[in-house]
């Protein structure tokens, strides 16, 4: 009798034990699977607004160099998905994209000297402020992904230094380019009062911005020949106002 009170003690005490343990266990997977989902999330969003700042740089840039470097930082991201969740299907297909980070042109195809030159103006002239803002920002969004590459040693302190140089750059003739290109659209509109504050805003990021030497001096000229265009057609209004 006292051998079966015994075994019963020690087979209740043994069944507490593994509901414990079971229980912990259960508690920990659960825990676990609570920060995979959330790492899953934060790693979605980031691989999101990463596909979207390399939209926006292609829209108006091919700097080859820069989109090499934030596909590189949405492949690292993808991978880090297919490990969390390897049921993801679309994941590989993403990776691969990546992985085709864009090279540039050959030199049979690469454009040259003023064709090139018109080629970037183009790509760069935005014709609505919204669109000046949201590429603009997006250049911020690609400076702060490549400094985290940089503090986490996936990036050079060169390629640091060149890249930022060049979104500086880039940001700033996205807003001269747009804002001479929206002037243009204004005065073929005959909305000749947005004009002046437009050309204003290019000179003043032409003042002390990056861009120097010949192209900031072709640039000047182009809005001397709009205010010259400006009062050119005001003339006329004028004049046919008066006549009539």
């Amino acid at each position: 009798m006292a051998f079966a009170s015994f075994y019963m003690i020690l087979f209740l005490l043994l069944m507490m034990i593994g509901s414990v343990v079971f229980a912990r266990y259960a508690q920990e997977r659960q825990e676990n699977d609570v920060i995979r989902l959330y790492r899953l999330a934060a790693l979605d969003r980031r691989r999101n607004e990463t596909r979207a700042v390399i939209r926006a740089l292609q829209e108006v840039d091919d700097h080859a160099e820069t989109l090499r470097i934030l596909n590189q930082a949405l492949k690292t991201d993808l991978v880090r998905i297919q490990k969390l969740d390897p049921g993801r299907a679309d994941i590989e297909q993403e990776i691969r994209q990546a992985s085709a980070a864009p090279s540039a042109e050959s030199k049979s195809e690469k454009p040259t000297g003023d064709a090139r030159s018109a080629k970037s103006d183009k790509r760069t002239s935005l014709s609505h402020e919204r669109d000046v803002q949201r590429v603009r920002q997006q250049i911020v969004e690609a400076m702060a992904i490549i400094r985290r590459l940089y503090e986490a040693n996936q990036v050079k302190a060169e390629q640091l230094e060149s890249t930022a140089r060049h979104l500086g750059t880039l940001s700033v003739v996205v807003a001269v380019n747009s804002a001479m290109h929206m002037a243009e659209l204004a005065l073929g509109a005959s909305q000749w009062g947005k004009v002046p504050g437009l050309l204003r805003m290019a000179e003043g990021y032409l003042a002390n911005g990056p861009i120097q030497g010949r192209e900031k001096a072709e640039k000047l000229e182009q809005i001397r020949k709009l205010r010259e265009s400006l009062e050119q057609a005001r003339n006329v209004a004028g004049m046919r106002f008066a006549a009539e």
